[in-house]
């Protein structure tokens, strides 16, 4: 009589697998709103970026959902179930920026190596600042809502600070509901040491507590400080999507610029090889008259030896040396 099984865990634990069997059908099906489906960017870190959101909003979810139910049922098995999957997001995420801060350092190495050469273009120097200050705030907000998320899955409740006890919670509710099933109903005292009949009867809660937790005295300062993380949170990833959507426009205007230079690149290639293809036509032509000129320059160099000896000759005849 003094355990009640959480029907709740189980169903909340059947409602997340068909839930998963749900994304999964419309996945095979052709849904373009899954995660499986999401087509890439071709921006790495914007993609990184998106999988951290992603990872960070479902881990908020999650961390919720298993303290509500640690507060309603205490710490059972769809909670530690629910701590694995936490542990195992937040380790993902761990992963993710250290992938985030690789593509920082090589935005930030593009910056420096620009900076380095003796005439820096000022265009494509301020492009590249640009891109390295919203991917290192990207960087620093990804921290930021990975600490929040760390913080909000390490708080622990204690009993001595005056604190949610969860144990003695579980046990309250246990309590209440036997009380509820046993000694809720109880015949009306007519006034002269008489009862009345069993139909006129009403039903008494002689329980303690109940009602929201925000409105209870021990748990509203543990309630704000969650509500406060959540806050935290939340912000975390509206500066995280506003921070994407800013790279997206820097991508677009970097990949704009880059354009331009590979027209200029594809019409510099086309002017070379115009004036390749003339000074080969021109080299066809000499090669072409070389060849045609050759038998009159025999000719002529014939001529030429025949006018020396004949010269040679008249003036050896004229000075008597033959």
């Amino acid at each position: 009589m003094e355990y009640i099984p959480n029907t709740d865990g189980l169903m909340r634990s059947t409602l997340r697998d068909t839930i998963r069997r749900l994304h999964r059908v419309r996945a095979k099906a052709g849904a373009s709103d899954e995660r499986e489906n999401q087509e890439s960017s071709g921006d790495p870190f914007q993609d990184l970026t998106n999988a951290f959101i992603q990872a960070a909003t479902r881990t908020k979810n999650n961390i919720n959902e298993r303290n509500e139910g640690c507060r309603q049922h205490g710490q059972d098995h769809m909670a530690i179930q629910q701590s694995n999957e936490i542990r195992k997001d937040l380790r993902q995420m761990e992963g993710t920026l250290v992938e985030l801060r690789k593509l920082v350092d090589e935005a930030e190495h593009r910056l420096a190596k620009e900076n380095r050469k003796k005439k820096p273009k000022a265009s494509k120097v301020q492009l590249l600042e640009r891109n390295y200050e919203g991917r290192r705030s990207q960087y620093d907000n990804c921290v930021t809502a990975l600490q929040n998320l760390q913080n909000m899955d390490a708080q622990r409740i204690e009993v001595d600070k005056g604190q949610i006890n969860t144990a003695e919670e579980m046990q309250l509710g246990k309590r209440a509901q036997l009380r509820q099933q046993l000694l809720g109903m109880r015949r009306k005292d007519n006034g002269n040491g008489e009862t009345l009949g069993p139909g006129d009867v009403e039903l008494v809660d002689n329980t303690t507590g109940g009602g929201r937790l925000q409105d209870n005295e021990t748990t509203k300062e543990q309630m704000q400080t969650i509500a406060a993380h959540d806050a935290k949170i939340e912000a975390g990833l509206s500066r995280l999507k506003e921070g994407v959507g800013r790279l997206h426009d820097l991508a677009i205007q970097i990949g704009a610029q880059i354009d331009i230079q590979n027209e200029m690149l594809d019409k510099s290639e086309q002017t070379m090889d115009k004036n390749t293809q003339q000074l080969r036509a021109v080299e066809r032509r000499l090669k072409k008259f070389i060849k045609e000129t050759r038998p009159m320059n025999c000719f002529l160099y014939l001529c030429c030896v025949t006018l020396i000896i004949a010269l040679v000759g008249f003036f050896l005849v004229q000075f008597q040396v033959i």
